[in-house]
């Protein structure tokens, strides 16, 4: 029988040893960054557990708070973005940014996030994978499909009647039926997509913009290429913002709205009636979700 001096050493050994796996592990974990659209941008960065740098710009009352690393980094951040009850889990961001017009919130209602892309000489189908996997993530977390106001409600399931990766019967498009998220786009289409891929989503209030920048290789440019991928979540002010250019216009955006709505859903309507008359089906089920400003 062991002294019992000899047991508890080893047992605390075993102890040390198990807390130093654990904070081996631990400080091999990516860390997770979790922002919270529509609430505070101080209380959100400060739980942060990476820095964000700022820069503002005193005359236009905008501030920048980022986070940049290379995407050669072992331990890229996870972030995590939540809308309402529900969130988003996104691994290997590179760069995260917020944007804040101080004169009109200081809640994060701007957020871009770009993600580390595919190793060099990554083919098309790989990266087609990587980006349907992407898409798949963020329809389970609760955001749909959105229609951008002036664009035809064509779906996906009509895409064989569609002969243009970037309009429909002449007209370009930027919800186009061959990016509906809810059809997965065949390698042949996907190549004849231009060097833009856009798809739109809707959740409570915020609308998400996925957005992949393709670069093929001069090399092999039908078998590999490098895309940038990045997602823009945008409070209902600051997407329907974006429409107005001039400053006395973005200061009356709520009163001039209705009326921009009304030539959006005019441009739809005539595009639609066209399509139905060269055969192609309206997904008449499709409803444009509710602006809240506007209620």
């Amino acid at each position: 029988m062991k002294p019992l001096w000899i047991a508890v050493l080893l047992l605390l050994s075993a102890c040390n040893d198990s807390s130093s796996e654990l904070e081996h592990r631990m400080a091999n974990q990516p860390p997770i960054i979790e922002l919270k659209l529509l609430e505070s941008i101080k209380d959100n960065l400060e739980k942060s557990p990476v820095t964000f740098s700022d820069s503002c710009m005193s005359e236009l009352d905008v501030c920048w708070y980022k986070v940049e690393r290379s995407a050669n980094d072992a331990n890229l951040p996870t972030v995590k973005v939540s809308n309402a009850d529900l969130s988003l889990t996104l691994e290997n961001a590179v760069n995260i940014a917020v944007v804040a017009d101080k004169r009109t919130t200081d809640d994060i209602e701007n957020l871009n996030v770009i993600l580390r892309g595919l190793p060099k000489g990554s083919t098309h189908e790989q990266y087609r994978h990587l980006i349907f996997n992407l898409i798949d993530q963020i329809k389970a977390a609760g955001w749909s499909h959105y229609f951008m106001p002036d664009d035809p409600r064509i779906s996906g399931s009509q895409m064989d009647r569609i002969a243009s990766a970037d309009g429909v019967l002449g007209r370009y498009v930027s919800s186009h039926p061959w990016l509906d998220p809810d059809y997965q786009l065949d390698l042949k289409r996907w190549l004849q997509v231009g060097t833009f891929y856009d798809w739109y989503f809707y959740n409570n209030g915020v609308y998400l913009h996925l957005k992949a920048w393709k670069r093929n290789s001069e090399d092999a440019p039908t078998e590999k290429a490098t895309y940038l991928i990045s997602l823009e979540f945008l409070s209902e002010r600051e997407f329907w913002l974006s429409g107005f250019t001039e400053e006395q216009d973005r200061l009356h955006w709520k009163q001039l709205l209705p009326a921009r709505l009304k030539g959006y859903k005019e441009a739809r309507l005539a595009l639609e009636e066209k399509a139905r008359a060269a055969g192609i089906e309206i997904d008449e089920t499709y409803q444009d979700p509710p602006i809240k400003a506007l209620e």
